[in-house]
């Protein structure tokens, strides 16, 4: 999915963040990346949003992915121009990527069978 360099961190002291990697794009742009992964059933609230953004290193760009959504407050915090944006990744949003690259998911066909109606 355009990642390198993919490693969980410690359960301990990683500032509530779950995996760092470098996203790759075209083989030009690196990002660092820290993400962090909430299962959830309520939506996320703004103040997790401000602790990755607090828990970010050295030119690193954040990334929360829940099995729910995110609170209006917690997508306005993640957009603020003046701050380090958060990228937001909701569970439906996530479901389609692991569809789109065949991650943990089976694909199995069906035969539609229609009726032919009489005609009289």
């Amino acid at each position: 999915m355009g990642f390198e360099d993919v490693a969980v961190t410690p359960a301990s002291s990683d500032g509530g963040i779950d995996v760092r990697g470098t996203l790759v794009a075209g083989d030009v742009i690196k990002t660092k990346m820290a993400v962090q992964v909430k299962r959830w059933k309520n939506n996320i609230q703004a103040p997790v949003v401000q602790q990755v953004r607090g828990s970010l290193g050295v030119h690193e760009q954040g990334l929360i992915i829940t099995t729910s959504d995110f609170s209006t407050g917690a997508r306005q915090e993640a957009e603020q121009p003046d701050k380090t944006p958060i990228a937001l990744m909701s569970g439906e949003q996530m479901v389609n990527l692991l569809i789109e690259y065949d991650i943990g998911v089976m694909r199995t066909s069906y035969d539609l069978i229609d009726l032919e109606e009489d005609e009289e």
